[in-house]
Formats: structure tokens, sequence, C-alpha cells
């Protein structure tokens, strides 16, 4: 056995954890929460319901803020660190998230990922701009495998849920500053106003700057920088002790230095910019490219949350509205030649209703049933241009004649679902539920005649298309409550809905069809009696069909469905709290997770000249039946450690280390092909903060080390007809911070 596997099985026999024992804030709100948070209980969401994290029979890690801000958590893909079985890349301006090795690479406009992302409730349609900052947030619970009855259309994989916090009947303010390395400069700030008795409001904003840690040999820029602004209000009015409606208004504006920027990994006759511009950089944080551009995205949300509780049975209603626009560049060839830029942008505008009913009687039977109605209304206007298109530009400007591609894509979907929770005999619980969702969507697309003439002769302007979907997925749980552990088995339907690729240049010759998954899981919680220690365990298979996969079809990378996969593995979390001062957690799983049938996958193969050179890539087909899943480590492990010592006086001393240990994956399906290089080697990223203040926490002193060891390693690798491009991740990085509250 590697070295690797025997230190990823260490790690997950330590003391570990799948969750942090902090309910979320807002939980008094809450009576059963409240209760439950007085006890040490962890507080989850999971089934649309505040519950016991023990009793609730999924796999679940619970990220609560005290771990967000100590562990300098700040943007939601940083929630990978201390969770096995996620891997959460962010790339160009989106997130790439997969859970259990279900993701996608690619999606585009109108085609959602197969693990669903959450806000207060409120479903996040697209990635674009949704690697959003933790701000002020209660907590993070990453649900593992097909929700596909209480969370809908895509999430086959799983679904993250971000909860921010609740204004309080408390006054507060608090706030945070640091500074880093890289330009790095951070203000938070947060106040709580109770008004009256039964009204508060929450105000809540963040500035923040990073200067680039790449630098660009051929401007000589910084790039893969940004500056954000994030601004929120939260109003929580409670007339009655039944009735309770929360609002938020929120605002989020970025400005990237090329975000996509990166790195060309080979060389002639594989780099076909590098015959004109030969690759300058010398270091693993530098790139060569000529293009220059700002990315800027900004969204608004607003979100209407009420609440009304009947004694037995509470009723509850979400309307949720964003309106999303960014924008992303990419100097695809990645050289210092004017061969191809592809200058992308996207917005949309999504209206979500939701009302839901659930029973709380005190007999053997109880129900939750609800129905939602989505809107999509989502665009993307396309551009090409660079010297292969005979549209040079200056390295800044877009030149007036170029392919270009403009599709409106218009989502409407509507869902019915329900559970029932019997209790046949003490202790022992079966749920049975069940979801049908019905999804219409229209592709309205221009293209203008140089686009046509470059992807699809002959082809028309102007095109519509229109596809349905429809999808009852099932629920069945057993459950057993036995005192310290809590055992379950569970069958559950996912669905992930189909649609069109955006950009398209041309009628596709029918739509993506939706992919579906049947998932099979064992669990078992276990709480010793004293509360210090807490352990899960969970068996899983999953059978996946009509997977989307990322292919390049003409040069242009699309997405379609393969044929069908399959997966299986284990998860272990413990936490064990051994003093006052002292707790520590991990947790590992073990993931094998393969294409069964995918004989005609597109692959990148040797082109070869009449006397059988090699001369560059090209796409072929080979067969992918019995290799890995893209992004799905075989092991994945994480350990931490939280220290609070006492020191003189009324001070005390903290200190957080948290460690993920990931094996090998891939980047894209069979590494691309021929050349093999779209994979991440096996690594270990660690993080470590700790900081000095008085007991009562009125103000600390602190510092933040990110990736420790100074681990090389990519966000994205990614094979094309002009080469290979990655995407480096964060060196080690460093700072102070001030922290306070009132």
């Amino acid at each position: 056995m590697s070295s690797a596997a025997l230190s990823c099985i260490a790690a997950v026999l330590l003391p570990a954890g799948n969750a942090f024992a902090q309910a979320p804030a807002g939980a008094a709100s809450d009576p059963k929460a409240q209760g439950a948070a007085d006890s040490g209980d962890i507080i989850v969401t999971a089934q649309r319901r505040s519950e016991s994290l023990q009793k609730v029979p999924i796999a679940i890690t619970a990220v609560p803020l005290e771990t967000i801000e100590n562990l300098s958590l700040r943007n939601i893909d940083k929630v990978a660190l201390v969770t096995p079985g996620l891997v959460f890349d962010t790339g160009y301006s989106y997130t790439l998230i997969y859970i259990r090795g279900v993701g996608d690479v690619s999606p585009g406009v109108g085609l959602e990922t197969p693990v669903a992302t959450y806000y207060d409730g409120a479903y996040l349609q697209r990635i674009t701009g949704t690697a959003f900052d933790l701000m002020d947030v209660s907590s993070v619970e990453v649900l593992k495998g097909p929700q596909g009855t209480l969370y809908g259309r895509n999430a086959t994989g799983g679904a993250v849920l971000v909860n921010t916090a609740n204004p309080t009947q408390d006054f507060g303010l608090s706030g945070a500053a640091e500074v880093g390395r890289f330009d790095h400069s951070q203000i938070d700030a947060r106040l709580n106003v109770p008004l009256s008795d039964n009204f508060a409001v929450r105000f809540a904003g963040r500035y923040r700057h990073d200067g680039g840690f790449l630098k660009n040999v051929v401007t000589g820029d910084r790039v893969r920088g940004k500056t954000a602004y994030d601004a929120r209000i939260k109003a929580r009015w409670t007339p009655t002790s039944d009735l309770t409606a929360t609002m938020l208004f929120e605002y989020q504006r970025e400005v990237g230095t090329a975000n996509a920027a990166g790195r060309q990994e080979v060389q002639p006759p594989f780099c076909v910019g590098c015959a004109a511009s030969p690759v300058a950089f010398t270091d693993f944080y530098q790139v060569a490219e000529d293009f220059r551009r700002k990315d800027r995205m900004r969204s608004y949300n607003a979100n209407l949350t009420v609440e009304y509780d009947f004694g037995q049975m509470t009723l509850k209603s979400l309307t949720a509205y964003r309106d999303v626009a960014a924008g992303i560049t990419d100097d695809s060839d990645h050289t210092g030649a004017p061969l191809f830029v592809f200058d992308a942008s996207y917005g949309g505008k999504t209206f979500q209703q939701d009302l839901n009913l659930n029973s709380s009687f005190d007999g053997a039977f109880n129900f939750l049933a609800g129905a939602s109605y989505l809107r999509d209304d989502a665009s993307q206007r396309s551009l090409l241009y660079g010297s292969l298109f005979g549209a040079p530009y200056n390295g800044v400007t877009r030149p007036v004649n170029r392919p270009e591609g403009n599709q409106a894509q218009l989502t409407k979907s509507y869902s019915a679902f329900a559970e029932v929770y019997v209790k046949p005999v003490d202790r022992l619980t079966v749920t049975l539920g069940g979801r049908y969702t019905h999804d219409t969507r229209y592709l309205d697309s221009h293209i203008n005649a140089l686009g046509v003439q470059f992807n699809n002769p002959g082809g028309p302007l102007d095109f519509v298309q229109r596809a349905k979907y429809s999808k009852f997925t099932p629920r069945a749980v057993i459950a057993y409550d036995a005192g310290v552990v809590n055992l379950y088995a569970s069958y559950t339907r996912g669905f992930r809905a189909g649609g069109f690729n955006t950009p398209s240049w041309g009628p596709l010759r029918a739509p993506i069809l939706p992919e579906t998954m049947d998932s099979y899981e064992l669990g078992a919680k276990y709480v010793s009696p004293d509360g210090r220690t807490r352990a899960s365990l969970a068996l899983f298979r999953y059978d996946y069909k009509d997977v989307l996969v990322s292919i390049v079809n003409n040069s242009v990378r699309i997405v379609t469905n393969a044929a069908s996969a399959r997966g299986k593995g284990v998860e272990l979390d413990v936490n064990h709290r051994f003093s006052d001062w002292l707790t520590m957690n991990a947790g590992g799983t073990y993931l094998d997770a393969h294409y069964t049938d995918y004989p005609n996958a597109s692959q990148f193969v040797y082109r070869r000249d009449a006397q059988g050179n090699i001369t560059g890539l090209m796409v072929g087909t080979v067969d992918l039946s019995g290799t890995r899943l893209p992004r799905a480590p075989k092991w994945t492990a994480f350990i931490g450690a939280n220290v609070e010592a006492p020191l003189s006086g009324d001070w005390i001393g903290r200190l957080n280390i948290a460690g993920r240990y990931s094996s090998k994956y891939l980047f894209i399906a069979g590494a691309s092909g021929v050349l093999g290089l779209d994979y991440q080697s096996p690594m270990f990223l660690a993080n470590m903060s700790g900081g000095v203040g008085p007991r009562d926490g009125s103000y600390e002193l602190g510092f933040y080390i990110d990736n420790l060891t100074d681990k090389k390693y990519y966000g994205d690798k990614r094979t094309g007809t002009l080469g290979v491009s990655s995407l480096p991740s964060l060196p080690r990085t460093y700072g102070l911070r001030f922290k306070f509250k009132y």
C-alpha cells in the first residue's frame, strides 16, 4: 500500500469530526432549535426544518461561523478544506462543485450543475457569480448524495446550503480588518439593531481586495486578483409568537484582473501559439498572455421568508429574486500570440416561489409537503476574435468584425413534493416521499454571418428550440434511534434537467437528455453520553445514467450525455473534545467512481502527417468504460485541531490547524486523451490561524496562514487543439487580523 494511502488511513483513525458543535446564528427564534443548542447539539436544516444533526438520516458536513472565521474560509470553495468527499475548485469566475465524484466541468447558461446551491433557502440557478464570499453566515451545510425529493432538480450529487445570520433582539456591533500577502486587505462590519420588541434589522458589509498572485511576463501585470464589495440588510419581524417574516436585500460587485489567466503547459507541436511566441515564463506562478482585460460581476438578491405556526403545523413561504450579470475573457491560446480570445457576457434574472407545510404532531405520523415554481431568464453573448478568425485585436479593444453568438434561454420549472414520517414502533421511523418535476426550456439564438461560416457553414442565423422534461424522484428511509447511536438505510433518486449547450453556433440535433441517479446508503451516527465524542459512518453506492460530460466537438467544448457510471465508497467522521482547551476532528472518504459504459468518448489523439510524424492534436474517440470519473479522488481526508489555552489574567490564546489530503484525480474524463496531462497529483493542504485576546471576546489580534506548506496545485487543467492550459491555485498566503465585538 502506498505511503499516501497509509497517511490517509491514519488521518481517518485519529479523533475527528464532520461538524462543529455550534448552532446556527438565529436559531433562538426556533424553540426546538434553541433547546438543542443549549444542550450542545448541532442544528441543521437538511430536511427543511431545524433538527439535530445526529437525528438526520443524511450524510452531512456542517460548518458554523466560528470555524469559517477561525480558518479564514473566505470563499465558499474553501469549505472543501473541512469536507472529505468534496472537491470545490474555483476556475474562471465560477465554482466547480463535485461531491462523491458527481459534478460538471463546464455547464453553460441555462444548464445547471448536479450539485445544487441554496442561499437562505433560495436556489442559485447558475454557477456564474456563485464564487461568493462567506460574509456573516451562520453555517454552511454540505449534503452528500442525491437530494431529489426535498431539494429538487439538479441535486444528483448533493446540495450546499448557505445560511446567513438572522437579526436578533440583542444589540450588537462587530467587525474585522486584515492585511496580508499579495496586497490583500479586507474589512468586515456587522451591526444588529432591535428597533422594537418584535422587529430587528441586521447590516453586514465587506470590502475585499487581492492584488493578484500571478505575474504576466508579457504585459507585466499582476493577474488573478480582484476587488469585491458586498452589502446586505436583513430584517426580521415577529408581530405575534406564531408569525415570523424575514426579508433580505443584498448587493454584490466584483472586478477581477483576468480571472481566466492561465499557463500554457506544453511546447510545439502541441502548443500552436508557441511557434509565434515561445513561452517565456520561468516560474509556476507566471503566465505569458498578450490579452489584458477586467472581468466584472454584479448581483442583486431579494428574499422574503414568511412562517406561520398553527400549533401542530407550520406553513412557510419563500419568495426570492436574483439578478446576475458577469463577464469573462479568456486568452484561449495562453501565449503572447494574438490567436484566440473568448469573450463572453452572462446574465439572468431568476424568480422563485416555494410553499412548504410541515407538521409536528405528537403521534406516530407526520408529514412535509410543498410546491415550487421557478422562472429563469438567462442570456449569453459570446465573442471570438484573434488571427484564427481573421479578427485581430490590439490586446485590449474588441475588433468590430468577429464571430458572435447571442443566446437567450428561458427555463420554467414546476414541482410538488411530499414526505411522510411514520413511527410504527418506538424508536423506528419510516420515511416515504417523492417529488414530481416538470421543466420546459426555450433557446432563442442569433449568430452573425462570420460565426456561422466559422463553425456551422450553411446554417441559419436565427433559430429557436424547445425541450420538455418530467421526472418523479422517490425517497425511502428506515431509521432507528438506539439512544447513543442512530442507524439508517436509505434509497434516493436524483434528477438533473437536460437542456441546450450555450454558446451554440447552430441548432443541435437533439437536446441534452436529463441525467438520473439511484443512490443507496447505510449510515450510523454516534454521540457519547457526555457529548464529548461524535462520530458518523456512511456506506454508499450509486448508479448514474445518461451522465453529462464535457467533450470537444469541432474545436468547441460542449456538454453531452455519456452512457452510465457507478460509484461506491465509505465516509467516516469523528469529533472528540479531549479537554476544555483541546478539540480534535477529522474525516475521510474512500471513493470508487468510474464509467461503466462509455464506448465513444471524445478524446484528443495525435495528428500525423503523411510520413507519420506527430504534428499536433486532433479529436478522436476512445472507449473510457472502466475509467474514473473526473474530480473523484480515491482518497480524501481531513484532520484538524482547536486549542484554546488560558494566558495571564483574563486573556486566552487560540490556535487552529486544519489539513486536507487528496489522492490524484482527473480534471477531465480520460485526462483528455493521449497527452494525459489533465490531472491533479496527490496533495496535502494545510491552514493555520490563531489569536490572543480577552476571554469575553471583545477583541482579538490574530494571524492566518493558508496553504501552509506552499503546495503548488491547480484549480483546473484542460487540453485543447491549441495546447494545454492550466489555472494555478494560490501559493502560501498569510496576514494579520484584528476582530472586535460590542
